[in-house]
């Protein structure tokens, strides 16, 4: 049992509001969260902005950032067992979950070291002979970050650290769902050597608390993960801030002729499955050649049937329970749709309480809504194509484009796929739900806007100021 309070200012604080949390899967209370108030979350900003006058020196930030990282990497069973408690991540899932944000965050001590300057050629032209420029990286100010349920360590870990490593102070809001996890996190940074005010935890009501970071002009950036509708809205509410968007997608996957089958499918049930579908790079539309679609079709619905479903604690489970109860129906609701319109249910399209079972459908429309509509769970959509124009049109044929993938023996087709395909990251022979810590990642249309990836969110975070001397 976690008694979970708000975190301002290096002080733990209590509020007279407090709300149960209950394991996902068992359903027991596993900790108590303090609500804020609006005033609560415009005291995070004055401790952050406090700080910022302070500063952070360069040194500092990456020393603490490394600490932070151990100190996870030590205590990693306690954070993974979170992170299933709360929302119901099969604990393979979040053992994997809690080494990458080991990783993010040293990514992030490193990247602290060399934030990014150049110098500039001034006397390149008459008028600035005798002249010498160069850029300083500075922090573009507080960053409230607002962080989703399906990966409550690492997309944190995604904000909080380049943000540190910028030396940009944070006020956080996670989601309602994983407020525990977040307390862990704050407590590795305490324990590591925060100092006060440059990392702020408020939880409790978004309409109490984003709402305040979004009228207060001290606050410089939002970092925003969840959904497109969300995201857009918070841009529209504060316009003139700097928002960096990783929204929703309906990602998807080409499956050529020539593709080696046996790893398109293969590749297909851990990139649909992965935390039970719950993810914006997780496979829900395929686009497989006619010649080879039912073959692939059947490689695919035996691996289905064979995944292992319900418990998260159970080391062997790939599917767990989805984060609420209401997104079963919801996805029920949507696969009876398809199907009325002439769809085939080949594996799973059955749930059992809160787990719905890996599920194949095939024959659907373009116009159904596990096809064009965000899923987030663990279903995915097969249609077969005549040729790669007709692929990559369908692929296309969407509101998101986040990540996609083609599956092919040709270079040619891979590099004509890699110009064509409207999205964030093309892979070739890799599952559109890979994502290395490391890498530049975002999207494009309604997939968000700017990018994460610790060196390129270091970049989105901090601003050039150009200094000019002349003797």
């Amino acid at each position: 049992m976690r008694e979970q309070e708000l975190f301002i200012d290096g002080t733990w604080i209590r509020t007279d509001r407090v709300d149960e949390i209950h394991d996902r899967w068992t359903g027991e209370v596993i900790g108590r969260v303090h609500r804020a108030s609006p005033e609560h979350a415009v005291a995070a900003v004055d401790a952050a902005a406090a700080a910022l006058q302070r500063g952070f020196p360069v040194p500092e930030r990456a020393a603490l950032l490394s600490r932070v990282s151990d100190y996870i990497a030590a205590h990693s069973e306690e954070f993974a067992q979170s992170i299933t408690a709360e929302v119901g991540k099969p604990i393979t899932a979040s053992r994997l979950e809690v080494s990458r944000a080991v990783s993010t965050l040293q990514f992030a001590a490193e990247e602290a070291r060399r934030l990014p300057s150049e110098t500039v050629p001034l006397d390149a032209t008459a008028a600035g002979a005798g002249m010498i420029g160069f850029t300083i990286a500075q922090p573009i100010g507080i960053v409230a970050a607002i962080t989703p349920f399906n990966f409550p360590l690492n997309l944190v870990a995604h904000k909080i650290g380049p943000a540190i490593a910028a030396g940009c102070p944070v006020v956080l809001k996670p989601s309602d769902r994983t407020q525990l996890t977040a307390g862990l996190l704050i407590d590795a940074f305490i324990a590591s050597g925060l100092p006060a005010g440059q990392l702020n935890l408020v939880t409790g009501s978004p309409d109490d608390v984003v709402t305040a970071w979004q009228e207060d002009d001290r606050v410089a950036v939002v970092t925003f993960t969840g959904s497109s509708k969300v995201g857009w809205l918070l841009k529209a509410a504060s316009p003139r801030k700097l928002h960096v968007l990783e929204l929703g997608s309906n990602t998807a996957m080409v499956v050529a002729a020539d593709a080696d089958l046996e790893r398109a499918a293969k590749d297909t049930v851990g990139a649909s499955l992965t935390n039970s579908g719950q993810a914006c790079v997780s496979l829900q539309r395929v686009y497989v050649h006619r010649s080879i679609a039912e073959h692939y079709l059947e490689a695919v619905r035996l691996r289905f049937d064979a995944v292992v479903t319900g418990d998260p604690r159970n080391d062997d489970t790939v599917v767990g329970p989805l984060v609420a109860d209401s997104e079963v129906g919801r996805i029920e609701s949507w696969l009876a749709e398809a199907v009325a319109s002439g769809a085939r249910i080949l594996a799973g399209g059955t749930s059992e309480g809160s787990v719905l079972a890996p599920t194949l459908i095939a024959d659907v429309s373009a116009d159904d809504r596990v096809v064009c509509e965000e899923v987030f769970g663990p279903v995915v959509a097969v249609t077969a194509f005549d040729d790669l124009d007709e692929a990559i049109g369908l692929v296309n044929d969407s509101l998101y484009g986040l990540n996609t993938s083609i599956y092919t023996a040709s270079i040619g087709a891979a590099l004509d796929y890699a110009r064509r395909a409207e999205a964030g990251t093309v892979l070739v022979n890799v599952p559109p739900s890979f994502r290395a810590d490391q890498m530049p990642y975002g999207g494009v249309k309604d997939s968000g806007q700017g990018r994460e990836g610790v060196k390129y969110a270091v970049a989105e975070l901090t601003e050039q100021k150009l200094v000019i001397l002349s003797a």
